[in-house]
Formats: C-alpha cells, sequence, structure tokens
C-alpha cells in the first residue's frame, strides 16, 4: 500500500507524549532546589574554609570541591535533557490505512524520525510495559524484605515490528498510564486488520530512554520465546493481570527446560548476589553485637560470673545462622569464612570497649575472642543445618523479574 494513502487516510487516534503532571514538575523544582543547596555547600564551604586559614591539612577538602562540581555537571545536563524532551514530544497517528509516526528518539537531535507504515507491512504487535519513574520508599532501615523498597510506576507500550526498506524495523508506542482508553483503541484496531498480537512483561523501554537499541529489541523478539499471545478479545486492563501470571508460568517454564539442558544458568541464578551478603553481615552484627553487650554488662554488673565465657557460643552460632540465612541457596565454603572474620572483627571490638567502659568483664572479652579465634569448627554447625533447610525448602524461585511487582496507575 503507498505510503501516501497511509497518510490521507481518516485518522481513528493520535497519541502524543504528554507533558509530567504539575505534581512532578513541582517535585522535580524542590529537588533541584536541594541539590543546588547541596553543590553551593561542597563547592563553597571548603574554598572559604581555605580562604580564611589558609591551612594546608586543609586541601583535603579539595575532595568535597571535585565531588561538588561533578554534581553540578551532572545536574545541568539532566536539566538541559529534561528541557529538550519537555519541547519534544513524539506523536503517534493511528490512521484507517496505517501508522503514522514523528519520533524524537534520540536526544539532542535537529530532526524527528518520521516513519509512515501500512498495516500490510506490520508482522506483528507486542504489548508491554515501560518504566515512568521508579521511587525508593523506605518503612524500616532494615536491608531485609520490609526495608527500602524500590517502587516502579508503569504504563504500556505498543511494540510494532514491521517490514520496511527491505528490513526489520521496530517502533514504541507509549501511553500515559493503564488506565488510558487509547491502549485499547490501539488494540481494537489492530484486531480489526488482522494485526497478530503478542504479550510479555519483560521491560523494553524506561520513559523516553530505551533498556535496548532498536537491533537488540528485535533480536529479542527474534529469538526469545517469552511473548505469549495476547487474548481475543477484551481491553488492556481486563487481560494484564491474568496474561501477568500466564506470562510468569510460561517464563519459569522455559527457565527451568534451559537449566536442565545447561546447569550452569542454576549455578549462575542461584549465586548469592552483593545484597545477600549486606543483609546477612547487617544480621549477623546486629545480633552479635547486641548479644555480646548483653553478656559484657552482665558480666561487669556482677549478674553473672567471670567465668561464663561459654555463653559466647550463644553469641557465634545463632549470628553466624543469621549471616548464612540469605546465602542458603548458594552457600559455599569461603561465605563460613567471611562469617568468621566478621564475627572476630566484632569481638575485638568488644575487647577494646570494655577496657574502658566495663573493665570488670575485660577477661569475658578477651576470652570470647579467643572463642572466636577457635570457632570455624563451630561454625559448620549452623552452616550445615541453614544449608540442609534450603535443600529441602526449595530453590530460589526461578521467575525473572518483570512487570506484575510493578506499581501501576
Amino acid at each position: 500500500m503507498p505510503e501516501t494513502s497511509v497518510a490521507g487516510s481518516p485518522a481513528i487516534h493520535v497519541q502524543q507524549e504528554k507533558a509530567a503532571d504539575l505534581f512532578w514538575q513541582v517535585a522535580a523544582v524542590v529537588a533541584l532546589f536541594f541539590v543546588a543547596v547541596i553543590i553551593a555547600i561542597a563547592i563553597g564551604v571548603p574554598i572559604l574554609l581555605m580562604l580564611m586559614f589558609w591551612n594546608p591539612w586543609l586541601l583535603f577538602l579539595l575532595v568535597m570541591v571535585a565531588g561538588g562540581v561533578w554534581l553540578l555537571v551532572k545536574t545541568v545536563a539532566a536539566v538541559r535533557n529534561m528541557a529538550w524532551r519537555s519541547r519534544h514530544r513524539s506523536r503517534f497517528e493511528l490512521r484507517q490505512a496505517g501508522i503514522e509516526t514523528t519520533e524524537w528518539n534520540t536526544l539532542g537531535a535537529d530532526f524527528p524520525v518520521r516513519r509512515t507504515i501500512p498495516f500490510d507491512s506490520v508482522t506483528g504487535v507486542v504489548a508491554s510495559y515501560r518504566i515512568v519513574r521508579r521511587m525508593v520508599r523506605v518503612n524500616r532501615m532494615i536491608p531485609m524484605g520490609n526495608g527500602p523498597r524500590t517502587i516502579t510506576e508503569t504504563a504500556p507500550v505498543l511494540h510494532v515490528l514491521f517490514h520496511q526498506d527491505g528490513r526489520r524495523q521496530i517502533t514504541s508506542i507509549p501511553f500515559t498510564s493503564h488506565q488510558d482508553p487509547g491502549v485499547d483503541t490501539w488494540i481494537a484496531e489492530l484486531r480489526k486488520r488482522g494485526v497478530e498480537l503478542g504479550y510479555t512483561s519483560r521491560f523494553l523501554v524506561w520513559q523516553d530512554e530505551k533498556y535496548l537499541s532498536d537491533e537488540a529489541r528485535l533480536e529479542y523478539f527474534k529469538t526469545t520465546g517469552e511473548v505469549i499471545p495476547f487474548p481475543e478479545a477484551g481491553g488492556w486492563l481486563e487481560n494484564v493481570v491474568p496474561l501477568d501470571h500466564l506470562w510468569s508460568g510460561h517464563t519459569r517454564q522455559l527457565q527451568e527446560q534451559a537449566e536442565q539442558r545447561d546447569p550452569a544458568l542454576r549455578a549462575a541464578r542461584l549465586k548469592p548476589t552483593a545484597r545477600d551478603w549486606l543483609r546477612g553481615a547487617w544480621f549477623a552484627t546486629m545480633y552479635a553485637l547486641g548479644s555480646s553487650y548483653l553478656l559484657l554488662h552482665l558480666v561487669n554488673d556482677g549478674t553473672l560470673p567471670a567465668g561464663s565465657w561459654p555463653l559466647g557460643v550463644g553469641v557465634i552460632l545463632p549470628a553466624a545462622a543469621l549471616f548464612f540465612l540469605p546465602l542458603r541457596h548458594g552457600l559455599r565454603w569461603y561465605h563460613a569464612l567471611g562469617c568468621w572474620l566478621l564475627l572476630l572483627v566484632i569481638s575485638f571490638t568488644g575487647v577494646v570497649n570494655t577496657l574502658e567502659v566495663m573493665p570488670a568483664a575485660e577477661q569475658v572479652a578477651l576470652a570470647l575472642l579467643g572463642l572466636t579465634a577457635v570457632s570455624p569448627a563451630l561454625l559448620w554447625i549452623p552452616y550445615l543445618l541453614v544449608k540442609r533447610t534450603a535443600l529441602s525448602g526449595g530453590t530460589r524461585s526461578a521467575v525473572v523479574p518483570h512487570a506484575r511487582t510493578a506499581t501501576r496507575r
């Protein structure tokens, strides 16, 4: 079908990127004000102190100045990008004969990418999510479950796959929110024209920035088995939750099959992350510090005799178990070594503290340090128990992260 017939056909729906809500505009201004204050302090205060006192030791404050300059450069670049995007918004027109787009995909581009896509050149459309913004909400300052959580605001996006100029191409049509009626209009019109609709929960677009390049996304859709069929009836909101569950089970099946073919994939998935290490170290440190302080305090007050150092086993073993728990699915011998070194540092800290604060408990603190030094043999008890618990309780979920955990607006 000629492109001119697409441009001349009646328009059904126009989807244009919109500016941020007033709330987020105000929030950006407030955040910019606080960042400006931080930059002024980081750059101005060290320079002022050096001019006032002329002390060579104050040259170390140049690190703060360098940090302030770096933050200033990043902030100016971010403001310029935001200003550019506010002036250049992509436009997508659904017409009787095809799709017309005016896309500002490249930051700082002088001219948009204009496409005219007849329906007979469209090979498929995949519905998915785009990330609008991410926010961190802090419930409790404990990095375990109820600690800081990332809230992701998402919106629908339609990835249009088509052939043009002898090659495969892709364009992505973003919608403002999950309640945007435009997404149902596009889905209904695409159905009428027999366009194959698919669905994936995989994030491929973050607001105006792509997670993947056009070529990488085309390769993803060509090679992945994650895309499932979009239902033949109903709109976006009524289908998205069932589709999430179907996609979750489908990707779990794909990953299990891949891990059966290549066991190294399963080992890589179960390998503890830096977050797991931090969670284990946090809980082990909190328990060891609290319980050892309680033990030394009771000895210093005379509540417990000076020979109560064997109670240190009640400090070491539970602390080790807490260290191993977040690492249980990929627990290895070097985790026990890391735990031992951590407990050794904590015990040494207890000795240093008792010299000034609790002199009567000094001998117990030294005994606790000695017990910790010879505790590697004891650490295998919680190590084996936690490892056996992980084996009997199943493995970490094989489902890859996707949009079901996102906040939808």
